[in-house]
């Protein structure tokens, strides 16, 4: 049900222990949810440390994970569209815009957790985090919290031809300009044939080989997506894009320790 706001003073967050926040993006159905779920099994079987889940999405009823703090509790987009007579999209926008209220007792709960690493699974429709208030508030709110690292996923199946693999490089800059995070882009359901494994890590380490790839796009496409790889290689923020499979693992001990890295970069060692 609905919980009504009641207006309260400014939020004073308390930390217990400075946290290492990862922020999982991604196109609906690529794999966000099962990953937040995944990784943090492997941190607290393979690394021993406590994870904190947290699930930003109101149209979720059900997670993979326990999520200890759940925008669910304040807003859930099937009451939304019960009380203000919306549909499926409309609900799902107007929920976000009401979670907005809820961000500073979402945020102090965070805080006051004694557990170290953060996952936070955002809403299955990008947009509605990224492109919207919500997002870019979170974020600023929990700065006060950690240090925060976006991660941004892909389904291999988006990452098929030489231009998607530029929209994928382009899209994570877009994430990190909107949200002033670092980003890390990962491909995830990599359980796919060795040679398309191959291809798909050649064109994301290797811009020369993506480079070669582009030359068989002819005319204005072809020539655009050069010359965006040039300008993303000049601000290059990751220096590798891990293959990951939420189902199998694989890979996530490489996705840990690029997060492991940045987060020590920034003096935050956990």
């Amino acid at each position: 049900m609905f919980r009504e706001k009641v207006l309260k003073p400014r939020v004073s967050i308390v930390c217990v222990v400075r946290k290492s926040i990862i922020v999982m993006l991604g196109p609906a159905g690529s794999g966000k949810t099962s990953l937040v779920a995944s990784l943090g099994k492997w941190i607290e079987k393979k690394q021993l440390v406590p994870v904190l889940y947290v699930n930003l999405d109101p149209g979720a009823p059900y997670t993979p994970y326990a999520a200890e703090v759940n925008i669910r509790e304040y807003v859930k987009v099937e009451d939304v569209m019960a009380r203000e007579k919306l549909g499926p999209n409309g609900a799902l926008i107007r929920s976000i815009e009401l979670a907005r209220e809820y961000l500073p007792e979402i945020v102090e709960r965070i805080g006051r957790s004694p557990k170290p690493y953060v996952l936070v699974d955002t809403p299955g429709q990008m947009e509605l985090f990224l492109f919207r208030d919500l997002g870019v508030e979170f974020v600023e709110a929990m700065r006060r919290v950690g240090y925060i690292i976006g991660v941004l996923i892909f389904d291999h199946l988006l990452a098929a031809r030489p231009q998607d693999v530029v929209s994928l490089r382009l899209l994570a800059t877009i994430v990190q300009l909107r949200l002033g995070v670092d980003v890390i882009p990962v491909i995830n359901k990599s359980d796919v044939s060795s040679e398309t494994r191959e291809r798909l890590s050649r064109a994301l380490s290797d811009s020369s080989s993506l480079l070669e790839e582009l030359k068989s796009e002819r005319g204005l496409l072809g020539e655009m997506s050069e010359k965006v790889v040039g300008v993303l290689d000049e601000y290059r923020f990751a220096t590798r894009v891990p293959l990951v499979s939420a189902l199998t693992w694989e890979g996530l001990e490489e996705l840990y320790d690029m997060l492991h890295e940045i987060f020590c970069a920034c003096g935050d060692l956990t």
